[in-house]
């Protein structure tokens, strides 16, 4: 995965350092760029989405009782949507990017390759 796009997607929102990104693949079957949209609707606020490269950036809550939240960059690319995720912590790591990065996933799932 080439992360530099989705880096620069989310710097334009948030503060990110290397150190904190979490990164994450999912191999899909049949979806489309609109099937991402559809699927990641109401997850969280959609900031971008951009045609030509097939992205999204999404601010999703997550941490304890969703009360932080992390910026997620995903990508659509033949069968595989890649994301990254970055949250800015407090002196308690919550582990904010890695719990919105699940949210994602659970709801890619359905189109999970077997």
């Amino acid at each position: 995965m080439n992360k530099k796009p989705l880096v620069d997607k989310m710097s334009e929102y948030i503060q990110v350092k290397e150190k904190g990104l979490i990164e994450r693949q999912i191999n899909v079957q049949s979806m489309s760029f609109a099937d991402l949209r559809d699927t990641i609707i109401g997850i969280g606020k959609i900031l971008e989405e951009n045609f030509e490269i097939s992205t999204y950036v999404v601010n999703v809550p997550a941490g304890v009782a969703n009360k932080n939240s992390a910026v997620v960059a995903l990508q659509l690319s033949d069968s595989c949507v890649s994301m990254l995720g970055y949250a800015q912590e407090g002196l308690i790591n919550q582990h904010t990017a890695e719990k919105a990065i699940d949210r994602v996933v659970d709801r890619i799932s359905k189109y999970a390759k077997s």
